[in-house]
């Protein structure tokens, strides 16, 4: 379930992704963060405080593959790009990410892992060339 609402986030920013139309985006664009990310995030942070008050994990008391689903959207390109603040107004997902970031071996992989190209400009692109950072 949980997983799944990352998935419709997805599937919405796939939408953006592919609109060339530079209006027909802007709109698309403006309804993602007003109304897409709002719903689908405030779901999430309320699945989150019905488990143990929020201070835990997404299901149960243990780190799941919902968390680690979780914290990787939230460093996204693409959500970065469309909402770059779009997990201020949900403080229980901030911290269930902060915390699935700082444990040991998670944090050990960030600090060490090959850097990939970055996407760049992808909101604003008429096609879908060149899209990655150089």
């Amino acid at each position: 379930m949980i997983v799944d609402d990352l998935s419709d986030i997805m599937a919405d920013i796939k939408i953006l992704w592919f609109e060339s139309d530079p209006q027909k985006k802007e709109v698309l664009l403006q309804k993602f963060r007003t109304e897409t990310v709002p719903k689908h995030l405030g779901y999430l942070e309320n699945i989150l405080k019905q488990n143990g008050g929020g201070e835990g994990y997404s299901v149960g008391n243990s780190l799941t593959w919902a968390d680690l689903a979780l914290a990787n959207i939230s460093i996204s390109d693409f959500l970065n790009d469309c909402c770059p603040d779009a997990f201020q107004n949900f403080p229980l997902l901030s911290r269930l990410v902060q915390r699935v970031r700082e444990l040991p071996r998670i944090a050990e992989w960030i600090a060490k892992r090959p850097q990939t190209p970055r996407l760049r400009g992808w909101l604003h692109m008429d096609d879908n060339s060149n899209r990655l950072a150089k």
